[in-house]
């Protein structure tokens, strides 16, 4: 299998360009997997008061949630990228989305030479997503822009990422880029994360209320302009 990831800041064209490149692989009949990165902490695919949830909570090591129309299996861990990619046997290409600490061929989404350089490493192949499109910055690697270009952009990755396995050379993480990989959460700040830490206790007509603290400053803001 092939296997590349795709990043870059936020709303920088990162999953436009993996949809384009899963569309392009279809057309061409072969198969083709993905996998999100999620930096929040605080992150889970589960609700606390679903069943799976209580069937997790109870100990079951690995839970299954079967609809007409989609499988999940949710594990309680974390899990290196080598057992994940064991999921994918038989695939021909596995496309990860914010992957930063994985050793493998990159490509980076980015809106400015600022954002975009910080990003770049030795498996960086090419720049994509909204700086694809800028002709008045100067890049050091090729660009593709993959809304219109992602046959053309395949044919590059056929030809630069050669096929690999699972192995325990993927589980060894990149060494981490001030300022991009160790923020917390995500490399933009993670509104999501924000909204769910230092949750603010307020009382409204005798109603308890809990504000972010967002919240909060709109909340204080409006108070100051409301005085006479």
């Amino acid at each position: 299998m092939k296997i590349i990831t795709v990043v870059g800041i936020r709303k920088s064209g990162k999953t436009g360009t993996v949809t384009a490149l899963i569309e392009a692989i279809r057309r061409r009949g072969k198969r083709v997997g993905t996998c999100k990165t999620v930096f929040c902490p605080t992150f889970s695919i589960d609700t606390p008061t679903s069943n799976t949830a209580r069937h997790m909570r109870a100990g079951a090591q690995l839970v299954c949630a079967r609809a007409r129309h989609e499988t999940a299996l949710i594990r309680p861990q974390a899990m290196a990228l080598s057992e994940v990619l064991r999921a994918y046997a038989g695939f021909d290409y596995v496309l990860l989305e914010g992957d930063y600490l994985s050793p493998v061929p990159r490509l980076v989404a980015a809106h400015t030479d600022a954002d975009a350089l910080p990003r770049l490493n030795e498996q960086t192949l090419a720049f994509v997503g909204r700086i694809s499109t800028r002709t008045d910055i100067a890049l050091p690697l090729p660009r593709f822009n993959a809304l219109e270009e992602a046959d053309a952009l395949l044919d590059f990755i056929d030809r630069h990422v050669p096929d690999m396995q699972p192995s325990p050379a993927l589980d060894t993480p990149l060494p981490p880029v001030p300022g991009v990989t160790d923020d917390g959460f995500c490399q933009c700040g993670c509104h999501h994360h924000q909204q769910k830490q230092g949750d603010v206790q307020v009382t409204v007509g005798g109603r308890a209320l809990s504000l972010t603290e967002e919240q909060r400053a709109q909340v204080l803001a409006w108070a100051g302009e409301a005085r006479p």
